[in-house]
């Protein structure tokens, strides 16, 4: 051999080690989600190690969506006796996920059929879930019978020993992971949630096994813990198609929170190009924006991988209805369920839709359809899904013994149901207790026991007055009854909202029935809740429940602050902020601006900016022509379509007018130094902006501001530090230091960079509240109290300054000033309870007996629960001659069993005889806390929509 030859050979030799494949490497990648890592670990694999590494290369290649290697590489593998079992199971999985579901169980049967047990236990797993999924029960029992056995068996043998000391298929997660899979198929629901949690006690970061349950857990309604093993998997391996989609899907069922869902739906496509479960999940999400042709687009491309995919023909189906399709959903469902006789779930799909559009009464309908269908009438356990989603929505019509009918058959069935378990507490053992229900004209009005005699005092008459308001304006009278329930817990109104105990809104309406929290619930004010949810009762069945969100929530908040000009948001800020950033949708797509919120500001300003736009086209168009939207939504056009017929304009001329009609309000923002934190969210892009202009001084004060906002004080610090030596004045770097100093308690240095800031020319109203609390902080009220009243005469909308400076006022006893400012916040805060409270005490000492009127349906509507709220207005209508109005008052008071009821029954009598100029009544300490803390600015946000 030359020599140059055996260099070469040398050289070769040496490089080997480095192209052949790295097991250790690849299984490491592999569990982190770092596929492309994983397949370049996997090259060239020795021959001892090819069996372990085309096993891994099969993850890679079915995780990332090439199938048809996928099969490929399974062939191969099948023809090799000691990788035939997982070669056959490889094959029937790329098989499946292309809709080749026959030729796949056959793969699977003939894996566990002749090869080796342990070889074939996920062979078992999923002929029994597939066989499940197309109806074959006796297959599920036979595919699944080795696996159950199995696990009896090794636990028999296990008997008492401690779960660290077992040994065998119970200490194998995947073992274990697959006799879940199983139990789930035979419909042994809880025990394969038990055997989930054997296989995650002995591998906690077992990827599969948290997939699973969390898997289990969104079809049973259990969120939380669903949530929990999703977070699990993630942790481990973030890049995991399958739990992004579920987390995706969990996100939609419990907050629908559809942006963060669309993140990770993209982040599971950037694997996974071609997963149809992550396109019909998209597809989903479109149509709640309305967009019908994207979410067609979608499932188009996904029946491109694979048309027979069970989430994409439900799927289908769903984009037939909100398209008012019936004979096209319906053939849908037919061609779903000939496939898929026990998809249960997807009328549970279709349920949560048809609730997203409040279309009720069509859901019952088919719901019972699906009840209908062959497998389900024959299994109870799957009809029970079904079930519960009848139940619920009959529940949400107001048809409550029908609905708890309903769910009652579901839990005797199949008792795995959170949801359903939570709502049948509530009506079995909650509302026969501490519930009554009234009738009060075309209202059915449930109200606590103890807050009963108080309420019917005033939501009654509250409710008439809206009722005969709105029916005279829209020309139409809603179906009833109108079921009208106040609850006094927000677990309460949660459960019977939603099922579960927090959903975070005060306020819901579903077409006939309005739940909201009352007094007791919280610190809000009930009657504007309950006007807001009574317009929606108008726009929904006006419209037949097709009215775009926008839409009645911008017209609900018109019908509010139409009713009383203080029940308006004051949210001008915010909007100003969202229209300089561009995201306020075109009239056309207004809809994205609730379905695309990210952060529940962003859904604060799109209740807000919907409001404005709607009372926008009733100022310049009428009402009557805005309420003659609804009428043609419900015709089934589109809001183009319905914004030309009905105002005669296009929706591209409406969104200009609207934001030309913007302009005066917002005017004050316009060189407003108020930095947007959403504009500094992306930190690595302005980090790497900075990095790119190191000479300009904007690039480093965004980087700034980017990474304080992310907790990077040092970084902030230091790019703040480079963007002053380029411009010593630079503004936004200033404040950036102003914050950083205020989190180190220094104060006074905060002032001097805000000092810095205002010698600059920049000014505005956050700023100078912020200057106020650096001040208070460095014991400088006179300055606080400088800043405070700035703030309030560059945006006198706004609540926060008038509330400090009636503390400030309070601490250096000034006390016109601070009834002065007490008054600016209860007129712009209509839910802050304390502030109404203060007031009124203030008033009271100073015998200003008509401001004190004027104050009393606010006070009704906000604090009813409060004897002194009572006695003050008694006083003030007994000192003003109104001797019927006082003595009705008193009377409200006794409705809430003051200890001090003798002296309030002698007020009365005193009252009625025209006596003047009696000491004002006390009202004892309560005897339990009654709702106290402080409200919060502007109106709650609501939704018109479990």
């Amino acid at each position: 051999m030359r020599l140059r030859d055996v260099a070469l050979a040398v050289a070769l030799t040496l490089a080997a080690p480095a192209a052949r494949a790295d097991n250790a490497a690849a299984r490491a990648a592999l569990a982190r989600g770092d596929y492309a890592g994983a397949e370049a670990a996997l090259r060239r694999p020795r021959a001892n190690e090819r069996a372990a590494a085309d096993r891994m290369m099969g993850e890679v290649l079915l995780a990332t969506g090439r199938y048809d290697e996928a099969r490929a590489l399974g062939e191969r593998m099948g023809r090799s006796p000691s990788t035939r079992a997982a070669g056959l199971t490889l094959e029937g999985e790329a098989l499946a996920a292309v809709g080749r579901y026959d030729d796949a169980v056959a793969r699977w049967r003939s894996a566990y059929e002749r090869g080796p047990a342990a070889q074939s236990w996920r062979a078992r797993a999923l002929a029994a879930q597939w066989c499940f999924r197309l109806g074959r029960m006796d297959d599920v029992r036979d595919a699944s019978n080795g696996l159950i056995d199995a696990y009896n068996d090794a636990t028999d043998r296990a008997g008492n020993a401690d779960a660290g000391a077992r040994r065998g298929p119970l200490a194998d997660a995947e073992f274990l992971t697959y006799v879940g899979v199983a139990a789930r198929a035979r419909g042994a629901l809880r025990n394969a949630n038990e055997v989930f949690n054997e296989a995650l006690r002995v591998d906690p970061r077992n990827v599969e096994a948290n997939v699973e349950q969390a898997e289990l857990m969104l079809a049973t309604e259990d969120l939380r813990p669903g949530g929990q093993a999703l977070r699990a998997a993630l942790e481990v391996n973030p890049h995991h198609p399958r739990a992004l989609v579920l987390r995706a899907r969990t996100r939609l069922a419990s907050d629908l929170d559809l942006a963060h869902a669309r993140d990770d739906l993209e982040a599971a496509l950037a694997v996974n190009p071609r997963l149809p479960s992550a396109l019909a999940t998209e597809a989903a999400i479109a149509l709640r924006d309305g967009d019908v042709a994207e979410a067609e687009r979608l499932l188009a491309r996904a029946e491109a991988v694979n048309p027979r995919d069970l989430d994409v023909m439900t799927a289908r189906g769903v984009a037939r209805f909100r398209a008012d399709d019936m004979e096209g959903f319906r053939r849908h469902f037919d061609a779903l369920f000939a496939l898929s006789p026990t998809r249960a779930e997807a009328y549970e799909t279709l349920a949560d839709f048809a609730d997203w559009e409040h279309r009720y009464d069509e859901a019952i309908t088919l719901l019972r359809e699906g009840l209908a269908r062959p497998a389900m009438a024959a299994d109870p356990r799957l009809a029970a899904r079904v079930r519960a989603f009848l139940g619920l929505n009959l529940l949400r019509t107001g048809r409550e013994d029908d609905g708890l009918r309903e769910l009652r058959a579901s839990f005797d069935a199949s008792r795995f149901n959170v949801r359903v378990a939570n709502v049948l507490n509530f009506y079995e053992r909650t509302v026969p207790t501490d519930y009554v229900t009234e009738t009060e004209g075309p209202f059915r009005i449930r109200y606590h026991r103890e807050e009963r005699a108080i309420l019917r005092r005033f939501v009654p008459d509250l409710l008439r007055r809206a009722w005969a308001d709105m029916v005279r304006r829209y020309g139409f009278t809603p179906e009833g009854p109108i079921s009208i329930e106040l609850f006094a817990d927000v677990e309460h109104f949660s459960v019977r909202t939603a099922g579960v105990p927090e959903i975070g809104v005060q306020g819901v309406c579903f077409g006939r029935v309005v739940t909201a929290l009352s007094p007791r619930g919280g610190p809000f004010n009930w009657a504007q809740i309950l006007w807001h949810e009574l317009g929606h009762v108008f726009a929904i069945q006006r419209s037949r429940s097709r009215v775009p969100r926008w839409f009645t929530e911008g017209l609900s908040e018109w019908e509010a602050f139409h009713a009383d000009p203080h029940w308006s948001r004051e949210e001008d800020p915010a909007l100003a902020r969202a229209l300089r950033a561009g995201r306020v949708p075109r009239v056309a797509d207004f809809n994205t601006a609730f379905t695309h919120a990210r952060r529940p500001e962003d859904l604060t300003v799109a209740y807000y900016a919907a409001s404005r736009l709607v009372e926008h086209i009733i100022d310049r168009y009428g009402f009557d022509r805005a309420a003659a939207m609804l009428p043609l939504w419900g015709a089934g056009r589109s809001t183009p379509d319905v914004v030309q017929q009905a105002l005669g304009v296009s929706a591209d001329a409406l969104d200009a007018s609207f934001r030309a009609s913007l302009a005066p309000r917002l005017a004050r923002y316009t060189n407003a130094f108020d930095p947007d934190p959403n504009t500094y969210r992306d930190r690595e892009a302005l980090e790497r902006a900075a990095g790119e202009r190191p000479s300009d001084a904007d690039a480093q004060a965004d980087a700034a501001a980017a990474t304080m906002l992310a907790g990077e004080a040092e970084s902030a610090a230091r790019f703040a530090e480079a963007s002053i030596r380029l411009v010593s004045a630079t503004p936004l770097a200033r404040w950036v230091r102003a914050r950083l100093a205020m989190a180190r308690r220094d104060p006074r240095e905060a002032l001097t960079e805000l000092d810095v800031i205002f010698t600059a020319g920049a000014d505005g109203y956050e700023l100078r509240v912020f200057e106020a609390r650096a001040a208070a902080a460095a014991r400088d009220d006179a300055r606080a109290r400088r800043a405070l009243e700035a703030a309030t005469r560059l945006d006198p909308t706004q609540v926060e300054a008038f509330l400090l400076l009636a503390r400030l006022h309070e601490r250096a006893r000034r006390d016109d000033d601070r009834l002065a400012a007490l008054r600016e916040v209860v007129r712009l805060d209509q839910h802050d309870r304390r502030a109404l409270r203060q007031l009124i005490e203030t008033l009271l000492s100073r015998s200003a007996w008509t401001e004190i009127r004027d104050l009393a349906r606010h006070a009704v509507q906000l604090d009813p629960e409060s004897p002194a709220t009572h006695y003050a207005i008694g006083q003030a209508l007994t000192e003003l001659g109104d001797r019927a109005g006082a003595a009705a008052a008193y009377e409200a008071a006794l409705d809430l069993n003051p200890a001090n009821a003798a002296e309030v029954r002698a007020r009365i009598e005193a009252v009625r005889r025209g006596q003047r100029g009696l000491a004002p009544l006390r009202a004892p300490a309560p005897s339990r806390p009654q709702g106290q803390g402080q409200g919060q600015s502007g109106e709650a946000v609501d939704d018109d929509g479990a």
